[in-house]
């Protein structure tokens, strides 16, 4: 299929892409994310990005050094804080100039924003009122955008499904900011409907990190065969249990394909030891079969190992979608209701049908159930065809609209004041 390249005056189209990158825990979800846009786009002919980041250094060292990096917008964590920072954002961006002291992030933001065509917010499971503050940093960055002229597209999303009625408004409103948003499950697809039942622009979609580049060096391929294991440090249950409970189906899946067992973390800060990794390790004690305990590693680095795994066996979300991507089978088992919608929903779009146990589910058991080791008994196949072409369209769709801005030349609003100096 032919890709898109808009071209008008010998002007290319620069897009802002906003994702939870460059933050001190690095995690290879959300970056992959990013990865895949600035790919996407790369491939397409938007060579011009600007990526918004916690951390421009770091964020240079994993996408290169000549990446135009800026300073995201941060949020409060606590409810109250967020409505009232937000709310202030909104009266800047009316006009107020003195409603935020002069040296707040959100004059910075908007003369960001102000140098770009577009603004891509990035997929992500964010939208909700467990991680509000980043819900508010989205609907904070679209409403600039969209006071300043520019176009918003929202990349594969999970809404929901914890939402209070404040944030059900935010996140409506956000939603209709974007001329195009993608939903990663059928329910958040649902979610949106009812939200904003008008909007056109609503498509149901693959995670955004469904096709990602292989890393540069290249990751040697395994000799032998390998489960990439993935664990977060469950929030609900006592880890001991977890541990013991995640190595028993360790050892089940790894004598069922005669494999060694390969921990790939996805959340930690590098160096420390800490999140996935020190998890990783208590859940090793416990095996029978021979493991490695990988550190953190980049996205790109980390997808590539898990896509030449013999399978998967995680309690995340993205190993899963790298896994079955790349047509290997996954066990997939849901700490709690938040990770069972996007796992649930990642299966359905796939195309894939085998259960999604809960940790829960699992600890309570003396033993592993043989449903949950159908996928590992599943021949290795691809994507449908039409899939593949459907997520293709998408990213020519998403294209086409953040090049709507350089087709119909510039259109720079200005707000009522300037930057006090």
């Amino acid at each position: 299929m032919p890709r898109i390249r808009w071209q008008e005056g010998g002007d290319m189209v620069r897009v802002a892409i906003q994702g939870d990158i460059g933050q001190q825990a690095y995690h290879v979800g959300d970056e992959a994310m990013v990865h895949a846009a600035v790919e996407q786009f790369a491939r397409r002919g938007i060579d011009s990005v600007v990526l918004l980041t916690r951390d421009q250094a770091q964020t240079r060292q994993h996408f290169g050094a000549q990446v135009d990096a800026a300073p995201t917008l941060v949020f409060p964590w606590p409810p109250a804080d967020r409505e009232r920072y937000l709310g202030e954002i909104r009266s800047v961006v009316a006009g107020r100039a003195d409603a935020l002291p002069a040296s707040d992030q959100v004059f910075g933001i908007i003369e960001t924003l102000r140098g770009v065509d577009a603004l891509f917010i990035a997929g992500g499971g964010n939208m909700n009122s467990r991680y509000g503050w980043l819900l508010h940093e989205r609907a904070a960055m679209a409403h600039i955008a969209a006071r300043l002229g520019k176009p918003v597209v929202i990349g594969g999303q999970t809404l929901g499904p914890e939402l209070s009625d404040t944030d059900r408004e935010t996140l409506a409103e956000l939603l209709t900011r974007a001329s195009l948003v993608g939903l990663r499950e059928a329910d958040s697809l649902e979610l949106a409907r009812e939200l904003v039942p008008d909007h056109p622009g609503l498509r149901a979609v693959l995670d955004d990190a469904s096709d990602l580049p292989d890393p540069t060096p290249a990751v040697a391929p395994a000799t032998r065969p390998t489960i990439a294991a993935t664990f977060s440090p469950p929030e609900a249950t006592p880890q001991p249990l977890a541990a013991r409970a995640y190595a028993r189906l360790l050892d089940v899946a790894a004598a069922h394909l005669g494999a060694e067992v390969s921990f790939l973390p996805h959340m930690a800060v590098p160096g420390t030891g800490d999140g996935d990794e020190a998890f990783h390790a208590r859940v090793a004690e416990h095996l029978s079969v021979p493991a490695e305990l990988r550190p953190i590693a980049s996205a790109l680095e980390t997808a590539a190992r898990t896509r030449d795994a013999a399978a998967v066996v995680t309690s995340r979300y993205h190993p899963v979608v790298f896994a079955w991507a790349a047509g290997k089978p996954a066990i997939a088992v849901a700490p709690d209701e938040y990770t069972w919608v996007r796992l649930a929903g990642a299966l359905e779009r796939f195309g894939r049908r085998s259960q999604v146990p809960t940790l829960e589910e699992l600890v309570a058991v003396d033993s592993v159930l043989a449903e949950w080791l159908e996928p590992l008994s599943q021949p290795v196949r691809r994507p449908e065809p039409q899939l593949l072409a459907a997520q293709e369209q998408w990213w020519d769709d998403v294209v086409e609209a953040l090049q709507a801005a350089a087709r119909r030349g510039p259109r720079r609003r200005r707000f009522g004041w300037r930057r006090r100096r």
